[in-house]
Order: structure tokens, then sequence, then C-alpha cells
């Protein structure tokens, strides 16, 4: 019989406000939110395990939480997990209860490490020496699992010169802990609202289009890109391999402010 591979799905930067309905650059995040999932669904309906990578809440308060929670709920029939990004609280976070914070998620022979990179009050990323320490020993307990690494800022420059000012800062001291270790497989994150794909060491570096709003890459300046909001799907392996792809909705006008500077 063929092996079964392990299905699992990213999405990231929902970045939802206090009310249904409330708007980031003239679009619904809302809207296009459901319209991913509802694309998740058609396509890819069997998943094993969904991440969220940060960037859950535009407004950090719990109703926008809550509602997301509820709305993933609603929609997948399989367990999700989020961390925090630069819009978010983790504290108000960790309100809608453990399951769904948890760091650490063994899958079989694949382990899912969700890890904190946002920083109180700042946009770049940044790891806490306990988070660091955490990742050391969870590498350390798992030495027989492939491993996967999310986190919400990039922990490399992708190429953008205003995105890249808000790289994790000390990405050095994470690289220095991941390369004592060889059964990770893949560095996998948000923020950065595009796709994006390299390697280091061996390890696939990659990140994954919004859920709203896309960023133009390669820019000096802030962008706003006419392409449609997305997720990542992977396929993981028992021998460490995995194959992975980005979906996107095919057309749709949002009303989105491409003229815009930031938000």
């Amino acid at each position: 019989m063929p092996e079964q591979p392990i299905k699992l799905i990213q999405i990231t930067d929902c970045h939802l406000g206090e009310q249904l309905g409330g708007e980031l650059l003239s679009m619904n995040p809302d809207e296009s939110l459901d319209d991913v999932l509802s694309l998740i669904n058609e396509q890819r309906p069997s998943n094993d395990f969904m991440v969220v990578t940060g960037d859950l809440a535009n407004d950090p308060v719990l109703p926008a939480y809550q509602r997301l929670y509820d709305t993933l709920s609603a929609s997948v029939n399989y367990p999700f997990a989020w961390l925090p990004g630069n819009h978010d609280d983790s504290a108000t976070m960790s309100d809608l209860g453990e399951l769904v914070n948890l760091k650490v998620h063994d899958l079989g022979v694949w382990l899912i490490v969700m890890l904190d990179s946002h920083l109180e009050g700042c946009i770049y990323g940044y790891f806490q020496s306990q988070e660091l320490q955490f990742l050391e020993q969870t590498l350390s307990r798992y030495p027989d699992k492939h491993v996967m690494l999310c986190m919400h800022h990039q922990p490399v420059p992708i190429g953008s010169v205003w995105m890249d000012r808000y790289i994790i800062q000390n990405a050095q001291d994470f690289w220095q802990v991941v390369d004592r270790f060889s059964h990770i497989k893949v560095v996998l994150w948000g923020h950065v609202h595009q796709q994006f794909e390299d390697e280091h060491n061996g390890i696939a570096l990659l990140a994954t289009p919004s859920t709203c709003v896309q960023f133009t890459p390669g820019k000096k300046e802030f962008e706003v890109e006419d392409i449609m909001p997305g997720y990542r799907w992977f396929e993981l392996y028992d021998d460490g391999t995995f194959t992975s792809g980005v979906e996107r909705i095919l057309t749709k006008d949002y009303g989105i402010d491409f003229n815009s500077h930031g938000y």
C-alpha cells in the first residue's frame, strides 16, 4: 500500500478587525478569509493539521480572536494551532484555550514546533532567550522526528528592503541553534504577505501569501500587489521529504486600495 503522507495547511496574516467586516486597505479581511477557507475545502478537503502563523488580528482584541477561532472551527474538521505576529497580543490569544496555543504538535514521524518571534510593541521579530532555550530543548527531546519550525517573522532577508527592516533581529542566534541539528526539514513563516522559497543548509525556507492583502516582492518601499489571497499546503512523508505548493483565489475584486503607503 502506498505511503499516506501527513497533510498540513498553512494560512497566515488574516488581520481581522474587532468587528465583522472591518476594513484593511479598503478590503474586508473576513470575506477574503472565508474565500480562502472555501478554496481549501474545495481543493484539499482532507487534512491532518493547520498552522496559522501570526497577525491573526489587526485589532488585537478578544472579539477578533474569538471570531477567527469560531470561523476556523466551523470551516475545518481537523486540529489547528496559531502563534502571534507583531499585530497580536499573546495574552488575549491565550484566552481561547490551551490546544490552539500549544507550541509542540506530534504528528507521528513529523513534529510541528510553533515559535514566538513577536516582541511587544515592535514590528520586527526577536527570539527571547527562553524561546531559543525552548527550541534547543525541544529539538534535543525529539531526535527521531522530522521537524517543521513555524514562526511569524522571516529569519532570512527576502529581498524587499522595507520588509527586511522587520526581520528577526537576532536571527543569527536562531541559526546557531538550528545548525546543530540535522532533523529540521522546514522553516515556515508569514509576515511578508507573499510567496517565498529558498533553502539553508538543506532546510527548506518557505513563506506564504496572506489571506488578505499581498505585498509586492523586491520593493524598496511598501507596495500592495494586485494578486489574490492564498494558502500553502504540504504533504509530509515518512522519510522526511515533502511536497508543498501555494494556491490562490482565482480572481475577485476586493476593492483594495493599491495606492496605500502602509497601514
